[in-house]
C-alpha cells in the first residue's frame, strides 16, 4: 500500500494497522492523494483494482474532540459510548456510516459506504476520472435546478431517513458539473430527529443554505418558505400520517 504522498500525521499506529487490515481483506489498495482536511477527519482519494474509492480518515490524535460530543450524547444509537477521546471519535466513523446507510435506504444522494473499521471509513468515489465534483460553493448554478434538488434531497434525508444533516452548507453538496446531479456529504455529525438539539440544527440548516442562495442568485428565499417547501415535499413523498417534524 502506498501512503508516502499524504499527509503522514494523520497515520497513527492504529491507522496504520486498520490501513493494512483492510488492504488484507481486499477493501482497499492504494491511497493516492487528499481531497480535503478538515478538523476532525482528512479524505483522500484511493483505489480498490482500478476502481476509485474514498478513505475517511479520523484524526484521533491530533483533533480537538470537545465539539464532537454535542452530535453524539443523545442520540441513542451511542448511548453507551464512553466520552473519552478515543471512543468518540471511533463512534463518530461509525455514526457516519450508519447515517449513509439510513440515506441510501432512503434514496438520498449521498456517497455509498463500502467498509468501516476502527477510525477508517470507506465509500464511493463522486467524481469521474479521479477528479472529484466541485463544491456547491465554487460552482456556477441554474438557482432553480439546484434548488429544488436541495429541498428534494434534505426532505428525503428529514422525512425518510429522519435524519437532521446538522451542518448543512454549500461546502457539503457536491455538484456533477455535467448533469448538476447534487449528492449530500459529511454527516458524521447528522443526529436523528429524536435527538434533544435536532430542532436547533435543523434550524441552523434551513438558516445557512437559504442564506447561501439568496446571496449566490439575489434571491428573497425566506427560512419559512424552504421550511414550507420540505413540508409539502413531506407530503408528496411520504403522505400526511408521517410523523416526522
Amino acid at each position: 500500500m502506498f501512503v508516502n504522498k499524504i499527509e503522514n500525521y494523520v497515520f497513527d499506529n492504529l491507522a496504520h494497522k486498520t490501513l493494512y487490515k483492510l488492504a488484507a481483506s481486499n477493501v482497499i489498495d492504494s491511497i493516492d492523494m487528499t481531497l480535503s482536511s478538515g478538523k476532525e477527519a482528512v479524505t483522500f482519494l484511493g483505489h480498490s483494482n482500478t476502481n476509485p474509492i474514498v478513505a475517511k480518515i479520523y484524526k484521533i490524535e491530533t483533533s480537538p474532540f470537545h465539539n464532537l460530543q454535542k452530535y453524539i450524547v443523545g442520540d441513542q444509537r451511542f448511548k453507551h459510548v464512553k466520552k473519552d477521546k478515543r471512543n468518540l471519535f471511533l463512534a463518530w466513523a461509525s455514526k457516519e456510516y450508519k447515517n449513509l446507510n439510513l440515506m441510501l435506504k432512503n434514496n438520498v444522494s449521498c456517497p455509498v459506504p463500502i467498509a468501516i473499521k476502527e477510525n477508517i471509513l470507506i465509500m464511493s468515489f463522486i467524481g469521474e476520472k479521479d477528479v472529484a465534483f466541485p463544491r456547491l460553493v465554487n460552482c456556477k448554478f441554474d438557482h432553480e435546478v439546484i434548488y429544488e434538488q436541495i429541498v428534494d434531497e434534505y426532505g428525503k434525508m428529514l422525512y425518510g431517513a429522519n435524519l437532521v444533516h446538522a451542518d448543512f452548507s454549500a461546502y457539503n453538496i457536491l455538484v456533477n458539473p455535467t448533469t448538476a446531479k447534487i449528492t449530500i456529504i459529511d454527516v458524521g455529525q447528522a443526529v436523528l430527529i429524536n435527538h434533544p438539539k435536532a430542532q436547533d440544527f435543523l434550524k441552523r440548516d434551513i438558516i445557512n443554505i437559504t442564506d447561501f442562495l439568496n446571496k449566490k442568485h439575489k434571491k428573497q428565499i425566506t427560512y419559512e418558505e424552504f421550511l414550507n417547501k420540505l413540508k409539502k415535499k413531506k407530503e408528496e413523498m411520504y403522505g400526511r400520517n408521517n410523523n416526522s417534524e
